[in-house]
């Protein structure tokens, strides 16, 4: 599988028009948490992608679906077909991503079914 193993030399890529600052803004629809009420469904944060690695800062706060607290992750990453790989560690995948489009300035992805992050420059 290719999520739970290093990519070949041929499908392994870091654009390098990926490479640098992204703000980040995560968003997920109401609809998705029925009942769930007195919460906010978007958090900002961003990307920073570099050849060696991708750091992850996302700004919890107090009623965020996503975190109260802010968290800052550094693993990484690499661009196979239409989805964006984060790995922990050789060994252990981390999370993927879609790419639901790209254009120089804004990057649209999507996590699971419901969660959706918009970078941009």
């Amino acid at each position: 599988m290719v999520a739970c193993s290093a990519p070949s030399e041929n499908e392994s890529k870091q654009p390098s028009e990926w490479h640098g600052n992204w703000k980040a803004e995560w968003e997920t629809p109401p609809e998705s948490y029925p009942g769930v009420e007195d919460m906010e469904f978007y958090m900002d944060g961003n990307f920073v992608f570099t050849s060696d690695s991708l750091t992850v800062t996302a700004n919890g706060y107090p009623d965020c679906i996503f975190s109260v607290d802010t968290v800052s992750h550094s693993q990484l990453w690499y661009v196979s077909n239409d989805t964006l790989f984060l790995v922990n560690d050789p060994d252990i995948p981390g999370m993927t991503y879609r790419v639901a489009s790209k254009s120089d300035d804004r990057i649209k992805l999507q996590l699971m079914e419901d969660i959706f992050v918009t970078l941009s420059r």
